[in-house]
């Protein structure tokens, strides 16, 4: 077995178990850490970007170091289960309600420039199951083949609960008016992501926030975009059931 294949093998072992991001500070959280730097030169695709069939479609975070975003730091370097204000999670662009990470998928369709993200949370006081898409592009630079640099379009909650109105969605997580679940980012916020592994099974992100992703090839639809078509094309729900 090859160096490449142990490493990978511990990484997916811990990372299936321990959810808790780096700042736990745990020895298995370090580990993964470690783990990942070690992992970085051995990728089978250091030239990321010249792989569209590899990174395009629907990617499952499986390990979650979530990176200071703009909306605030209160996430930062936490993992799955981590409860703070929506607006952390949009940018400071949707409301400042109770929100509770679960877990979240990329999607990247090379042919449109698509770079999006749905992410399962639980909004409001009551906790109620909720998908969040994050909509970006990405652009490419010959300069470095390893970066995506991506466009923040926008952000958009919606129920996990299909047969639930807007409004009603809006009533029970604690919001006004349903106008204000949907947020256009003008001018766009523009940020960049490191493919730090990647191979045709797993890849490794490293966000210009500092986050740090481990990421599982699907066969799933991207949701971000077929959702949108086909309401009955919605984002696994089995998340909730354990949450």
């Amino acid at each position: 077995m090859s160096t490449r294949d142990v490493l990978l093998r511990e990484l997916l072992q811990l990372t299936s178990t321990h959810k808790e991001g780096f700042k736990s500070g745990t020895p298995e959280s370090q580990r993964i850490n470690t783990l990942i730097d070690e992992l970085a030169p051995l990728s089978r695709y250091p030239d990321a970007l010249n792989h569209p069939e590899i990174f395009r479609g629907h990617w499952a975070a499986d390990y979650h170091s979530i990176g200071r975003l703009v909306g605030g730091k209160d996430a930062q370097d936490e993992g799955v289960g981590v409860t703070v204000s929506l607006k952390v999670f949009s940018m400071g662009r949707l409301p400042d309600i109770p929100s509770t990470f679960l877990g979240n998928g990329l999607e990247i369709d090379p042919e449109t420039g698509d770079y999006n993200f749905v992410a399962q949370f639980l909004l409001g006081e009551k906790r109620v199951p909720s998908f969040h898409f994050s909509f970006a592009k990405y652009r490419r630079s010959e300069e470095n083949l390893k970066r995506f640099f991506v466009d923040f379009c926008g952000f958009k909650v919606v129920p996990a609960d299909s047969a639930m109105s807007m409004d009603e969605f809006a009533r029970e997580i604690g919001v006004a008016d349903a106008s204000l679940l949907s947020a256009e980012l003008n001018p766009r916020t523009k940020l960049w992501s490191d493919v730090a592994y990647m191979d045709d099974e797993i890849r490794i992100q490293l966000g210009q926030l500092g986050g740090h992703y481990v990421m599982a090839r699907t066969d799933q639809p991207m949701y971000s975009i077929e959702y949108w078509k086909d309401k009955s094309v919605v984002p696994p729900t089995d998340v909730f059931a354990s949450a």
